[in-house]
């Protein structure tokens, strides 16, 4: 969207800023800038607008926000319009067919225009803005499209058929198979979803999208038919889809138009027409509009705002300027100090309480709320848990300094690329953009390696990623759950069709098993939470089988680590990552406790142990760290050596663990040691076979 400042100045009472400062203003106030550009005397702001502020599409919308942010009023002018000749009625009679569709339609009728290239005002504004000037009918419509965000076409008046002496427009869907050629010289075959103009004899214009060549404005136009309406934005949403046809008027209807603004702008472009083309503007407007849309009333409590925003109370006197000056009036008080407000129907995005919270912070500016909010309490007074928050950001913050770069990506991806990883029951989108985003994802992991097979394309070697996000679960018929849905199915509600749960993910390449095992550990350990590494209980057949491991928490399943299948080919060298953190967060930042450095010396114990390749470390540890006999003075068990080979029978290997003694109260004698450890080595030949290594 391209703004002229030369033209918000005449709309607004601005201080004297900088186009800089202006961009700046905007900025902080929720608009983005995207670049400011020199056009001769002018300077143009070049802005990305939300799909949810369709009032921002224009110079008036933008007006309004500085005049809100900068403290300032805006000066728009009511159109003037000269009425000459005979009424509008006697000429032209509108029949809505499709009310849904069409809520409200007006035209105006100017005679005796001369078509010629518009003014040099007119054709400089158009080039600013990025437009292409075709004469000053056609101009005026797109610059009033421009100024106030209202779409309107001219027909001309000759070209309509009007077998009776006057012309009877129909507002209608269009017949199966119906045909249109449309201003950009293309036939268009038409549906019964599709919404046209039409006279007596045929379809004149697709509505809110395209005009039709045959009633174009032309050098021998001498009448012309003005057009205002405000049409149903999904059905024009779905027709520019359907024939990819994007214009300005259907990018505008699609996200919403004012339904009260369509005689201001009708009126706008009529006498800017009668200005710099001549002509006789009819008298009236024929106006069909049988259900007035009225503007929302909603009441806002200021105390919310500052519970949600964390901004000390605003008083109402300040809301109520600030709310003013983008159109919103006060309207009264309601029940507990509440405000009400009445929002204009150009801000369709305003709907509830929590809208006008969010207009209030924008207007206050967003650097000016707290980074922490500084409340514990939910808004029904119960005690909110910030546990989760606090563990994202302490794992995300530990990962990046580990080399690790977070990824965002969307909540829903291809259903194919779903299926990699056994997605089962997917919760699909009833209006996706497309196959590739068409099913809310079950897993984090099509996102990451889609971001990872994007830099080996760039030739990027070694990579370590992370995100942490939502995955949405559902169940079939059966009951039955998705493959990673085991991971926490005991969280999961026994009737419940869709669930949400919060996981972090990580994709290492090229992988190390070891080297991402430590990370993790290591984050356990900033966690102060104790896990367990055990082989694939779980079996997830996007992993490798044997390279692989599950997490566990206590006696349930946290995550899993590991190579990926051999399967994903090229990816099979990556080493990934998973863990549930709804779990993870009732488990850690526990109360630190603090204990007196020890006073006694303690004592170290290496065991090379033999055993089964099949027994594991973990095993081991398990049995070491349950003994009984040794576990009044048993501080630390580590593994720190695994060796199969030379001196190592087959099918053999042997483990070698430091075990770590300490009495608090005295100094260890060798016979407190020596007892202890002799009876441990019995209990590890007996459970596990365990011999020492000669």
């Amino acid at each position: 969207m391209h703004i002229s400042i030369q033209t918000l100045r005449s709309l607004v009472d601005l201080p004297d800023l900088s186009p800089q400062e202006l961009a700046d203003k905007l900025t902080l106030g929720g608009l983005e800038v995207e670049a400011i550009q020199a056009f001769e005397d002018d300077t143009i702001l070049e802005l990305k607008i939300t799909p949810n502020r369709p009032d921002a599409l224009s110079h008036m919308g933008i007006a309004r926000e500085l005049a809100a942010i900068c403290h300032t009023r805006t000066t728009f002018l009511a159109p003037s319009i000269k009425e000459l000749g005979g009424s509008i009625h006697d000429l032209v009679q509108i029949s809505v067919v499709s009310k849904e569709a069409c809520p409200r339609y007006a035209c105006r009728v100017v005679e005796g225009v001369q078509i010629a290239p518009s003014p040099d005002w007119l054709h400089k504004k158009l080039l600013s803005l990025g437009l292409k000037p075709i004469n000053n009918i056609v101009d005026v419509t797109n610059w009033v499209l421009f100024e106030r965000g209202q779409p309107l076409h001219a027909f001309d008046l000759d070209t309509l058929a009007k077998p009776k002496g006057r012309i009877a427009l129909k507002i209608r869907s269009a017949s199966a198979g119906e045909k249109l050629l449309t201003l950009d010289g293309k036939e268009r075959s038409l549906l019964e979803t599709d919404l046209v103009i039409a006279d007596e004899d045929k379809a004149i214009a697709l509505a809110g999208v395209m005009g039709g060549k045959i009633t174009e404005v032309s050098n021998s136009t001498q009448n012309i038919l003005l057009e205002s309406a405000y049409f149903e934005p999904r059905g024009i949403r779905k027709t520019a889809k359907r024939l990819g046809l994007s214009t300005d008027a259907s990018y505008r209807f699609e996200r919403g138009t004012d339904p009260n603004g369509v005689i201001a702008a009708l009126d706008r472009a009529a006498s800017l027409i009668q200005e710099i083309a001549g002509g006789r503007i009819r008298r009236d407007a024929a106006d069909v509009y049988p259900k007035v849309i009225e503007p929302l009333e909603i009441s806002l409590r200021p105390h919310r705002l500052a519970q949600f925003s964390g901004l000390p109370e605003v008083e109402p006197a300040e809301l109520r300027t600030r709310f003013l000056a983008l159109g919103i009036e006060t309207s009264g008080r309601a029940a507990h100090d509440a405000l009400k407000f009445r929002v204009p129907t150009f801000r369709p995005d305003i709907t509830d309480e929590i809208d006008l919270i969010e207009e209030a912070m924008r207007l206050i500016g967003f650097d000016q709320v707290p980074a922490r909010i500084g409340f514990r309490k939910s808004l029904d007074g119960k005690s909110l848990d910030v546990s989760l928050d606090k563990l994202e950001r302490h794992m995300k913050t530990f990962l990046s300094q580990a080399g690790f770069f977070e990824a965002i990506n969307y909540s829903f991806g291809s259903p194919t690329e779903l299926e990699l990883f056994k997605a089962t029951d997917l919760l699909t989108l009833q209006n996706p953009l497309g196959e590739e985003y068409s099913a809310m994802r079950q897993s984090l992991f099509p996102g990451l390696l889609n971001n990872l097979r994007h830099n080996l394309r760039q030739q990027v070697q070694k990579l370590s990623l992370f995100e942490a996000g939502v995955v949405f679960w559902g169940k079939n018929p059966a009951g039955q759950k998705p493959e990673m849905a085991n991971l926490t199915a005991h969280n999961m509600a026994a009737d419940a069709y869709a669930q949400e749960k919060l996981f972090l993910a990580g994709v290492s390449y090229p992988g190390d098993f070891f080297a991402l095992k430590g990370i993790l550990e290591s984050l356990f350990d900033s966690l102060k939470v104790s896990v367990d590494f055990k082989p694939l209980s779980l079996q997830l057949s996007f992993l490798h089988p044997s390279q692989s491991a599950n997490i566990w928490l206590q006696d349930a399943p946290l995550g899993f680590l590991g190579f990926l299948h051999p399967d994903f080919k090229e990816e099979a060298s990556a080493c990934v990552f998973a863990l549930d953190l709804d779990l993870l967060k009732s488990h850690c930042f526990k109360p630190i406790q603090v204990k007196p450095l020890p006073k006694f010396p303690g004592i170290q114990r290496d065991l090379a142990l033999v055993v089964d390749e099949k027994v594991l470390a973990g095993d081991i540890l398990g049995v070491i760290r349950n003994f009984k006999t040794l576990k009044p003075i048993l501080e630390d068990a580590k593994i720190f050596d695994v060796y199969q080979g030379k001196g190592i029978e087959p099918g053999k290997k042997s483990i070698a663990v430091s075990i770590y003694l300490r009495d608090l109260e005295k100094t260890l004698t060798e016979e407190q040691v020596n007892l202890p450890v002799e009876s441990l080595k019995q209990e590890l030949n007996t459970k596990l076979g365990a011999v020492l290594r000669v």
